[in-house]
């Protein structure tokens, strides 16, 4: 995309530094928590509330799980202008005890319920990079994207989380019960190495140094 852009431009490739995002890695740290014996699965997405962040397809996935008699809870934070639409479905899913529509949430409060979570979810059907799934692994959340475009960066498959592909409401509800199956050793494993991750590689000192080096 941009990076091709500036090749276009004449731009030699070489001296085109990428930096990446990067996150508060003292507010958003944690440990993993083990979820294999509670009695309800705590589900949440950062996301605004638009149609490009899939959360249709999330939803329809959620149905899946509740037909599956999986005890979950999905929570969304965040805000949009598909806020009325996305509560329909939620209501035409048969859903609404199982999910909670939360709107904008400061830094605060949203490590707060990310603490409690046990998978986070973000299955945008385009993304860019997403912080917020950065603070999620920061804290040792199991997370599962979509594979659109800045997602793959962030997560890499079967090792800091799941990559599945987008637009795809079964293929979602499988992974997610198939992670659901994981021993706690394996839980444990990939939540230490997105925690390594994030913590090497996306966190705003290093940013800051990139930054001063770049100007």
């Amino acid at each position: 995309g941009m990076l091709r852009a500036l090749i276009n431009q004449g731009i030699d490739s070489e001296s085109i530094v990428k930096i990446t995002p990067a996150i508060d890695i003292d507010l958003f740290s944690g440990q993993f928590v083990q979820y294999k014996n509670k009695e309800i699965i705590d589900i949440v997405s950062v996301s605004r509330l638009h149609w490009i962040k899939g959360l249709e397809y999330t939803l329809q996935a959620m149905a899946i799980l509740k037909q599956q008699n999986i005890p979950f809870h999905y929570t969304i934070i965040g805000d949009g202008n598909e806020k009325e639409k996305l509560l329909f479905a939620v209501y035409q899913l048969g859903l609404s005890e199982n999910v909670t529509f939360l709107g904008e949430l400061q830094p605060e409060e949203v490590k707060e319920k990310l603490q409690s979570a046990d998978l986070y979810l973000q299955y945008s059907i385009q993304e860019g990079f997403c912080n917020a799934v950065l603070e999620a692994q920061a804290m040792g959340k199991i997370c599962i994207v979509s594979d659109a475009e800045g997602l793959t960066e962030n997560v890499i498959d079967n090792f800091t989380g799941y990559v599945v592909p987008k637009r795809n409401s079964e293929g979602l509800a499988s992974k997610i019960i198939e992670v659901l199956k994981l021993s706690d050793s394996q839980c444990n494993e990939i939540s230490q190495n997105a925690i390594k991750r994030v913590q090497a590689k996306f966190n705003l000192e290093q940013q800051q140094k990139l930054f001063s080096a770049f100007y």
